[in-house]
């Protein structure tokens, strides 16, 4: 069995058992297992030009705590990322989607990309530049949110993200990164993690890189000060918990593997617990990746130029 067998397999079990305890998300967890599926299938077949970095400037990274790279300079297959843009448009567009807003969306993106209107190639590379201009141009001129669009862009490009993360992570090897942003992109976490030995980690909301971090630590302001750091169990669900920081008003969402047996796949995990997304949102604290901590990402990228 290969590595994308062998994931494949992995995320159908995951599915299957979180269907088990959450029967109600099942027309989600269906959508986002044919997804996931298609993504891995995808990233079997990922062709990426060489990309390296000299001594000297992985010197320089690594001692002012600069990411490897700016998420501009990541490698993509424009080719493989387009058919699987295309796949998960097909993929939904056969989906019996509630929202009306998602399903016309769907339907008009797929018409214009067939008559030429709109450009993949274009919309990849926007995206990875970070500029919304062709984003907003759709938005203006077909009426398309650029929400839907932007995360059309984005699951047709994760393989490429995540296949380029992994080629150039082991420039990071023998590094300590105490940082709370992303050693390989400086994104911020999506996810925190407890694993069994009882070490923590952190996983890039971007490009999905896992590095390990300080057990107390908030990494959206890096605070370490046990008393205004704490965590929220959830009820009947020992594998969550949510770690807030009183300094900063932030939280992240944290799997503890210790506390459970079903199957964990990462990039499921932060769908199916929106619920808790509200919760916290409700009581004050603001989710690590909100916009106003990209900041962090933007002082880092603005270095890096100058350097």
């Amino acid at each position: 069995m290969n590595v994308a067998e062998t994931n494949i397999k992995h995320i159908k079990t995951a599915v299957k058992e979180i269907k088990n305890k959450k029967p109600g998300l099942e027309e989600m967890l269906n959508l986002y297992e044919q997804i996931f599926i298609l993504q891995e299938k995808t990233k079997a077949l990922i062709s990426l030009p060489e990309f390296t970095i000299s001594d000297e400037i992985l010197a320089l990274k690594i001692k002012e705590k600069f990411p490897l790279v700016n998420i501009s300079q990541f490698q993509l297959d424009y080719k493989a990322s387009e058919t699987l843009l295309l796949d998960i448009i097909d993929l939904m567009s056969n989906k019996e989607i509630k929202d009306d807003e998602i399903s016309n969306a769907i339907k008009q993106l797929s018409s214009l990309i067939q008559d030429g209107k709109i450009i993949p190639k274009e919309l990849f590379d926007s995206f990875i530049k970070e500029d919304e201009s062709y984003f907003e141009m759709i938005n203006e001129k077909y009426q398309i949110n650029k929400e839907i669009t932007g995360f059309l862009v984005f699951n047709s490009l994760k393989p490429s993200l995540i296949s380029f993360s992994e080629k150039i992570s082991p420039y990071l090897e023998n590094t300590k990164w105490e940082k709370g942003y992303c050693p390989v992109c400086g994104s911020m976490p999506e996810l925190s993690v407890f694993e069994k030995d009882g070490k923590r980690f952190l996983i890039c909301g971007f490009c999905n890189h896992k590095w390990a971090s300080k057990r107390i630590y908030c990494p959206f302001c890096e605070n370490t000060n046990h008393e205004t750091l704490q965590y929220f169990s959830i009820d009947d669900e020992e594998e969550y918990r949510v770690d807030t920081c009183d300094k900063c008003r932030c939280y992240i969402k944290t799997i503890n593997t210790e506390q459970t047996t079903r199957e964990i796949y990462f990039p499921l995990e932060s769908h199916t617990t929106q619920y808790i997304n509200a919760k916290f949102d409700e009581m004050g604290y603001i989710s690590g990746q909100c916009e106003i901590f990209n900041n962090t990402k933007e002082e880092t990228k603005t270095m890096q130029e100058q350097n």
